[in-house]
């Protein structure tokens, strides 16, 4: 098993990207990746609770640091990009 799975997804100025995280061999994490007007969010799926790997708090209710739930967030942030999910939208300067 890879350790960041794609499942299902779309392109677009409005993407949407769901999948797996093996974050440690234990324990196997759902995503979502919404992109919305050029502003990303990815969220670990912890039964009913949703994990905003930018939020300090958050990721502290399962056991990771910040600077490892934006480690995560970048990888996957990647892992969608190179494969073929990219946001299609406006060019900001």
């Amino acid at each position: 098993m890879n350790k960041i799975e794609i499942i299902d997804g779309h392109d677009g100025f409005e993407r949407e990207v769901t999948g797996t995280y093996d974050l440690d061999g234990n324990n196997v994490y759902e995503w979502n990746l919404y992109t919305y007007d050029g502003l990303t969010s990815i969220h670990f799926i912890d039964c009913e609770v949703e994990i905003n790997l930018e939020d300090e708090d958050d990721c502290e209710q399962i056991g990771l640091t910040e600077d490892e739930g934006e480690e995560i967030y970048d990888e996957i942030l990647t892992f969608v990009n190179d494969n073929g999910f990219d946001f299609i939208g406006e060019e900001f300067e």
